[in-house]
């Protein structure tokens, strides 16, 4: 009976192994083997090589170089903390450091896990020496990022960086992975997938130990395409030098297209350096005075107070009014610059002399509406639509702003304020760019541009609106201009140039008592037929007509010295 009871028990045990075995096999077989197979393959990411950045006349601006890696294969290794802390000794760094960097690296044991990059190629040759003792250790070419002009292109040029975890998140659809390096500002930013190229890869088929046994197939990585710029290398690095490291900004533009020779903002940063370490700097290194810092206009807004008042009939081209030194509007007294007074003033010595007595009979007659219409018109008040990342609007104000905000009325005083740009408006140097090009060319308010072409395909950038004003409006205008650098008595003096004729507006912005204002030239050059404007700005850098003027002077010397052969006006 016991003998029964045993073989029941024993038939049942097989019969039940034999229907697990049936199930797992037969059933489920297909299903573990293609797990099987899927736990075998590894996929291992190749980066491709990023595009460069070149100038307008194929001066590279970034660019790949090649630096030093030290790898690690932890299946290769006989010891990997011997040959770890073998490596600390060559290198000349702690072995602390190169654990924390095999912890955080290590993906698997087949892959290469990076213990430390930026390794000099003297201590790069001694580890390879070394490599019969390191099994397992390998020393890679790794490209990085070379930026030549350092922080002369900074903001425009931008600079790559690990992603991070948000970036991660909205960029993996489209390919991204962790660790990669993406653009985070400027053109690296703004054009990072068509620099990035297409990574390759490699499939692994490894044992049950994560052993590397075979490679299955390989995809060669697809370099990312070169960009161009419209900039000028060697007009960027003047301007930049000429900054000196003060605050401000300029641009350089071509009225014609809206092509930016030069766009610099100062201090900068080095982008092959710490970007930690330039956040944390007092003078804000990162940020783009060009394009992201907004400043009152101050005179420079002349332009746009004369341009209303004529083109709305409020004075002609000979009306004029005379100066004593000072204004009043009710109770409240206005002053010009000059205290003593410039006399009878028509509208081409107003912007000459920068006349604020002229301008306060001018913009009363014209009404806040009209200059506000015509600031508008000009693209002040909005983003100009340049490819970078973070452009600010400025701020014209209005009637129905400051009742609204400011639950206060208009009065009188706020126009003649407005009419000499001062007051709640703010405009960016960008901004004011583009409304003198529109003046330099006629009427047409171009889109400023910095990308000139992506490979061999050129970058549709020209937008323009046509703004209707009169010929004689404009010559009116463009005669002051030029009066502001060749007048005996013009603000812009300083300017003047033997190389080439320049028509200018200088501005001088008060911003507190016992600091010094800060200083605008803005303008176009040749007067007749300009092919390049500008805005130079120095935050308190004081009139704009001495180290802004100079500023302008120098680079358009340069400019047409060099690059259109002219040696004397």
């Amino acid at each position: 009976m016991r003998t029964r009871i045993l073989q029941i028990l024993f038939t049942a045990f097989f019969v039940l192994v034999g229907v697990c075995l049936y199930y797992l096999q037969i059933i489920k077989g297909p299903f573990y083997s293609d797990l099987s197979s899927r736990n075998s393959i590894r996929l291992i990411n190749i980066t491709a090589p990023r595009g460069n950045i070149y100038d307008r006349q194929g001066k590279i601006i970034a660019g790949n170089a090649l630096s030093f890696g030290v790898f690690i294969v932890p299946q290769e290794a006989d010891d990997i903390d011997v040959e770890i802390e073998r490596l600390a000794e060559i290198l000349g760094v702690s072995k602390s450091l190169l654990e924390r960097n095999y912890k955080r690296n290590r993906t698997a044991s087949f892959a290469p896990c990076e213990l430390i990059r930026g390794v000099p190629k003297k201590q790069a040759i001694l580890i390879e020496e070394s490599r019969l003792e390191m099994p397992g250790v390998l020393v890679k070419e790794i490209p990085i990022r070379n930026y030549y002009y350092k922080g002369a292109f900074s903001h425009v040029a931008g600079y790559i960086s690990e992603i991070d975890q948000l970036e991660l998140e909205l960029l993996k659809p489209y390919g991204y992975n962790i660790k990669d390096l993406i653009g985070k500002d400027g053109v690296e930013r703004l054009c990072d997938r068509i620099l990035r190229g297409k990574n390759g890869g490699m499939q692994i088929r490894v044992d049950n130990r994560g052993r590397q046994v075979k490679v299955m197939s390989y995809r060669k990585p697809k370099s990312g395409r070169d960009m161009y710029l419209t900039l000028d290398a060697g007009l960027q690095k003047e301007v930049y030098r000429l900054f000196d490291n003060r605050p401000g900004a300029a641009i350089f533009m071509d009225p014609q297209n809206g092509e930016v020779l030069s766009l610099v903002s100062s201090p900068a940063y080095d982008p092959n350096g710490s970007i930690s370490d330039a956040i944390q700097q007092e003078k804000s290194p990162l940020l783009n005075r060009a394009i992201m810092s907004v400043y009152p206009p101050g005179s420079i807004f002349k332009i746009i107070t004369s341009m209303a008042a004529l083109e709305s009939k409020s004075i002609r081209p000979d009306t004029g009014f005379v100066c004593n030194g000072k204004f009043n509007i009710g109770k409240d007294e206005f002053d010009c610059w000059n205290k003593d007074g410039h006399g009878y003033v028509d509208i081409t010595k107003a912007i000459a002399w920068s006349c604020n007595i002229f301008f306060y009979h001018t913009g009363l007659l014209t009404g806040a509406d009209k200059i506000c219409e015509y600031a508008n018109l000009f693209g002040l008040g909005r983003k100009t639509g340049i490819e970078l990342f973070g452009e600010s609007s400025g701020f014209v104000p209005s009637k129905e702003w400051k009742r609204l905000e400011k639950k206060e009325a208009w009065y009188p005083g706020d126009t003649a304020n407005l009419s000499i740009g001062q007051g709640d408006l703010t405009v960016t140097p960008l901004q004011i760019t583009r409304m003198v090009a529109c003046v330099a060319n006629g009427g047409m308010l171009i889109r400023p541009h910095i990308l000139k072409r992506a490979g061999d395909t050129e970058a549709a950038n020209l937008k323009v609106e046509n703004i209707k004003v009169s010929k004689e409006d404009l010559d009116a205008i463009k005669h002051g201009m030029a009066g502001v650098i060749e007048d005996p008595d013009g603000t812009g003096n300083n300017a003047a140039s033997k190389i080439v004729s320049i028509s200018a507006k200088t501005g001088t912005v008060q911003v507190g008592q016992g600091i010094m204002p800060h200083g605008w030239l803005v303008g176009f050059a040749p007067s007749e037929n300009p092919k390049i404007c500008f805005a130079v700005f120095l935050e308190n850098g004081g009139s704009g007509g001495d180290a802004p003027a100079e500023i302008a002077k120098l680079a358009l010397e340069y400019w047409f010295r060099n690059k259109e052969g002219i040696k004397k006006w």
